[in-house]
Parts: C-alpha cells; sequence; structure tokens
C-alpha cells in the first residue's frame, strides 16, 4: 500500500514539473502502416529477479504484429524482446515518408544498423566532419581519417538509392575565425567554394551535406547566417546534373531565438531539407525528453504540407534519454526538494540498467507527455514514510517512438534519428 501511494505521488510530481514551462539548464545534444491494438497487452508474469532473462534472437513477425507498441510495460517486456526485431522485414518501409539516421563513431553499433536496415532509410549522415579556418581565405574540412569507404559502398549495394549527407559542424571557432567569415563577403565565398570542391573529391561517396552551425554561432546576425548557409547551398547546387543531384540540409535547433518561421521561409528556397531537433525540452529536471505536444507545435511551423516537391522537413527523434538519480541531500526535511543528478543514456546501457535493478524498478505511461518513465523505488524509513525514487530514466520506447511517427505522418513530414547507434534494434521495426 506504501509502495502504490509512493507511485502516486510520483506521479504527481512529473505533471507538476511538466506544466512548468520556461528555461531548462538541459542543453542540446550535439543533436505506420499496420495499426496498433488498442487492447492493451497484459503485463508479463515477471519472473523471479534472479532469474537469466535472455534476449530473443530476431523473428519473422515485427512489433506491431507482436503487439509489443503497448503502454504497458515491464522490465521483462523490454529485455526479452529488444533485440528481436523483424528479420524478415529489413527491406519493407512501416514508415514511408524520408527517413535520415545519424551515424556518430563513438556509438558504433550504428554502422551495423545502418547496414541491416539501409532500405528503410533515405538518408545516412555520419558525423565525421568539421570545417575550420586554417589562415585568411582558406577553410579545410576535418575529419576525414573517419571516412570509411567501404561501409559507404556497402550501403550503397544494400540500397542504390540512398543518400549518403554527411554532418558538417563548425565547431570550436575562434572569435577572429567567426569575424573574419561574417565580415568578408570574400571569405564566404572561399567557404563556400571549400564545400564544392570537397564533394567533387568524394562525388562517389557523398551525396551532400547536413550542416550544423546555428548553435555554434547563436547571437550572430541572422541575416548573415543565413546568407552563408544559402552561399553554401548555391555553390553545391551547381555541381547538378542529369545524372546527379547534391543536397543541403540544414540541423535547426527548436528555439526561435536561433530559428524561426521568418528564417524557414527565407532558406526553404534554397536547401533541400531541415533536420529539426525536436529533442531535449527546456524544462525542470527531472522532466520528458520531447513532450508530444511540444514537438507537434514546434513541427507546426516548419511544416509545408500544400508543398509537392518541396525542401524536406525532418522531426527529430531522439534515442537517448536521461538518468536522473537522487543525490544525497542531508538536512532537507522536505524529500521533493531533494536534487537529482542528471547523465545521458543510450540503449545499451539503459538495458544494462534494467537488468542490475529488475526487482525494484516499474515503468509507467506519462500521457501527457506520451513518453514511458522508469524508476527505482526507495524503501519507505521512518524519517521518510513516502520517498521519492532513487533513480528516474526517460528513455524512448516503441510506444513513444510510434507517437511522434503519428505526427510525422500527420504534418507530412519526415524523421531524422539522432542517433542510430544509441536506439534498441526492435525501434527500426516501425521504420
Amino acid at each position: 500500500m506504501t509502495h502504490c501511494l509512493s507511485v502516486v505521488i510520483f506521479v504527481c510530481l512529473l505533471c507538476s514539473i511538466e506544466t512548468t514551462i520556461g528555461p531548462g539548464t538541459r542543453k542540446t545534444v550535439a543533436r505506420s502502416t499496420e495499426k496498433v491494438s488498442s487492447t492493451p497487452v497484459p503485463p508479463a508474469q515477471l519472473k523471479d529477479p534472479s532469474a537469466d532473462i535472455r534476449a530473443s534472437a530476431p523473428m519473422k513477425s515485427n512489433v506491431l504484429q507482436r503487439q509489443l507498441v503497448t503502454e504497458n510495460l515491464n522490465p521483462q517486456l523490454i529485455l526479452e524482446n529488444h533485440e528481436s526485431y523483424c528479420s524478415t522485414c529489413t527491406e519493407t518501409r512501416e514508415f514511408t515518408h524520408p527517413t535520415l539516421v545519424y551515424i556518430t563513431p563513438w556509438n558504433a553499433h550504428g554502422y551495423d544498423i545502418a547496414k541491416t536496415f539501409t532500405k528503410k532509410f533515405d538518408y545516412i549522415s555520419p558525423v565525421w566532419l568539421s570545417i575550420k579556418r586554417k589562415s585568411a581565405e582558406k577553410y579545410v574540412m576535418e575529419g576525414t581519417h573517419d571516412i570509411d569507404k567501404k561501409w559507404i559502398q556497402t550501403l550503397k549495394e544494400n540500397n542504390p538509392k540512398i543518400r549518403i549527407v554527411p554532418r558538417v559542424i563548425f565547431d570550436k571557432w575562434s572569435a577572429d575565425d567567426t569575424h573574419a567569415l561574417f565580415q568578408s563577403e570574400e571569405e564566404k565565398q572561399q567557404l563556400a567554394g571549400t564545400f564544392a570542391t570537397f564533394l567533387t573529391e568524394h562525388k562517389d561517396l557523398f551525396d551532400g551535406y547536413v550542416l550544423e552551425l546555428l548553435m555554434q554561432f547563436r547571437g550572430a546576425s541572422k541575416a548573415t547566417l543565413n546568407h552563408i548557409i544559402s552561399d553554401i547551398a548555391e555553390h553545391v547546387h551547381q555541381l547538378n546534373s542529369n545524372e546527379t543531384k547534391k543536397e543541403v540540409i540544414l540541423a535547426v535547433p527548436p528555439y526561435d531565438e536561433l530559428f524561426d518561421k521568418n528564417d524557414f521561409d527565407l532558406l526553404y528556397e534554397y536547401l533541400d531539407g531541415f533536420s529539426v531537433m525536436t529533442y531535449d525540452f527546456p524544462n525542470r529536471e527531472p522532466g520528458p525528453v520531447a513532450p508530444l505536444e511540444w514537438v507537434e507545435s514546434t513541427m507546426e511551423k516548419f511544416s509545408k504540407p500544400e508543398v509537392e516537391g518541396g525542401a524536406k522537413v525532418f522531426l527529430g527523434l531522439n534515442f537517448y534519454g536521461y538518468r536522473y538519480d537522487r543525490a544525497n541531500a542531508k538536512g532537507k526535511a522536505d524529500p521533493q526538494q531533494q536534487q537529482y543528478g542528471m547523465k545521458p543514456i543510450i540503449g545499451r546501457d539503459y538495458i544494462d540498467f534494467l537488468k542490475k535493478s529488475f526487482s525494484t524498478t516499474a515503468i509507467i505511461f506519462d500521457p501527457r507527455a506520451h513518453e514511458h518513465v522508469t524508476f527505482v523505488q526507495t524503501r519507505p524509513t521512518k524519517q521518510d514514510q513516502q520517498p521519492l525514487p532513487q533513480t528516474i530514466v526517460f528513455y524512448p520506447t516503441l510506444k513513444s517512438i510510434y507517437e511522434r511517427l503519428k505526427i510525422a505522418m500527420k504534418l507530412n513530414v519526415g524523421v531524422a534519428i539522432w542517433d542510430g547507434g544509441q536506439g534498441l534494434d526492435y525501434f527500426y521495426d516501425l521504420f
């Protein structure tokens, strides 16, 4: 009874956090055709905590057919199924809108994901490159040592229509280099020319770029920044011919002060796509990563459902989450004032967490944010009869991903996954 009461208090706490709209402390990272049954799946009978729960191998049916897309989750259901993607469905699409997936070297499982599910993607964006200013009117592309030609060739063999668009970040620019670029037209032209030249030198590997620079140049003149972006796009598009098309996609933070509807309308005719980073919702913590209502309202500003053949817009899907561990807050009488320490969590770490905390872990569905919340409950003491959870985890689930795919279909936009190596294998049955 005490445990149930604690869960109720925890849910109420989550609701109060979510309704607080304001600046948060989290920073932005770097980043179906088959109807889901409305009948809840009965919770699986939990095994003895000491039992060795083995993950099932890939199967011949997908997560929709197996009715795993549900609000009613428990650790056992995830542990048993997270590796059991549909082995006969890797070349079929459930989500038919444009799909982009980022692949990062530090989450190497993404390389295998890209090879296994190549036909489920339209764009693959390896996170390898950065652009730097070396001297007056001289720019170089760094990170080329990470380029994996054999991997790219395998992807193109698996899916001849796949588009490889590496992410290029404008990272760690000095104030002097930034000033030179923003003040000189010749600098801007040399920068844009560097992008075109690099693409010409790698024409058999790359089909364009994803540009990430808005967050890096925050506070700079929007007009000048839009000019820089359009110049790069124009130089890249000059490489187009009847046989080849090169594309430029812009990574867009979901904050009006960095990129708003006016910026979108100004750049729409120049760019081929916009990858909107609809994650890391700014709120007091702990809290959801990407509440559904916020995701939809953000995407509505950047969608043009009436335009056919125009620039693509991608709704950002996080395949990472956040873990909050309660700090030792001595001297605080009110348990709700206790602080939580935050750190990112990805799929393999989430699975390890569920295994280690199996006997004390519960998973609930937040109907407002449309995200699942995993928590480890603390035993009551004489001093604290209704303790808050020791650990709270917000990590995506099949249900939360499915809800966001429905929003993308409703708004006629695609999706962009950050990043492929952070998720669980059975997530890809939904794409």
